[in-house]
């Protein structure tokens, strides 16, 4: 399972507390993802979750390669435009936004909304790829979701991969037993960043189905 966080979902007295319960409850990877920091606010926060979380769960970061760099994270999650940027190496002269990706020894993810974005990926290489929106989300309010038959098609695409595909986007303990043979695993925000019971909302998902890693 992975966490995407959102400190605006949660207290702040509460915000170290949730990931920190996520990883110790089963969340293997996190995706620090707050768009609206500094680089110097979103590396002290880096650190901060980094100290309090499971050794064994894994803290990536979301986009920013500059405190990617900085931290030494564990891997780094990029939109779809950037990662095909910076693996066709467009913008390799901007050393701020590049990283040899070709070549990396961090988790590698991407972010895909479509099939035609899923097969440009796997053309290239990912550790993994995210799938959004499946379902209605508050975080896409206006935008259709992509439903499960997106998921399913995507899935036959990955046959001979070794990326694996998640799922994003509305995934609830009430619906993601209806995914979970189509992906390798799901993502989610929401619903852990605002549980007031962390163990409870992530045995709620394992209940439903028995191969969230």
């Amino acid at each position: 399972m992975y966490l995407i966080t959102n400190r605006h979902l949660c207290k702040y007295d509460r915000y170290i507390e949730v990931i920190k319960e996520a990883s110790y409850f089963g969340v293997k990877n996190i995706i620090l993802r707050e768009k609206d920091l500094s680089n110097d606010e979103l590396e002290d926060l880096y650190f901060r979750i980094k100290k309090n979380i499971n050794k064994e769960t894994k803290l990536i970061i979301n986009s920013n390669i500059e405190v990617f760099k900085r931290v030494d994270a564990d891997g780094i999650h990029l939109p779809f435009d950037k990662f095909i940027d910076i693996y066709d190496e467009k913008n390799k002269e901007n050393t701020s936004e590049y990283i040899d990706i070709k070549n990396f020894n961090k988790l590698l993810g991407v972010s895909t909304h479509s099939i035609k974005d899923i097969v440009e990926v796997l053309k290239r290489n990912a550790d993994y790829i995210f799938l959004s929106h499946i379902y209605e989300t508050k975080c896409k309010e206006n935008l259709k979701p992509k439903g499960i038959e997106i998921l399913k098609e995507a899935n036959s695409l990955f046959t001979n991969s070794n990326i694996n595909l998640i799922a994003l986007g509305g995934i609830t303990p009430s619906n993601v037993k209806y995914i979970v043979d189509y992906c390798d695993d799901i993502a989610v925000m929401s619903t852990i960043m605002s549980s007031k019971n962390i163990e409870k909302t992530i045995s709620e998902y394992r209940l439903k189905v028995s191969v969230l890693k």
